[in-house]
């Protein structure tokens, strides 16, 4: 993947990670986990540890569409020191 087709996939998932939808889903999705948590009966360490894995896996997620957006801005900021040393060679040459 080349460095502009980075900084696409990083403007999509920043869009993403700020959409109102994303951070309504998101709080539905981690309360009704942490409900099963906090209702579970103290024998069932298996449907809690099932949640717990369900948010770690949503966690990993979010962090996923994170880093994105860093290798995004990284990809951005080579595509702005390419054309500026291209700027300069003409300048020079």
């Amino acid at each position: 993947m080349n460095d502009l087709e980075q900084v696409r996939r990083a403007e999509q998932a920043r869009q993403i990670l700020e959409s109102p939808l994303w951070a309504e889903a998101w709080e539905v999705y981690r309360n009704r986990l942490l409900d099963i948590i906090e209702r579970a009966d103290s024998a069932a360490t298996e449907q809690v540890m099932q949640a717990k894995r369900l948010l770690t896996a949503g966690a990993a997620a979010r962090g996923h569409l994170t880093a994105i957006i860093e290798n995004g801005k990284v990809s951005a900021e080579t595509i702005k020191m390419v054309d500026e040393r291209k700027k300069a060679w003409k300048r020079t040459g």
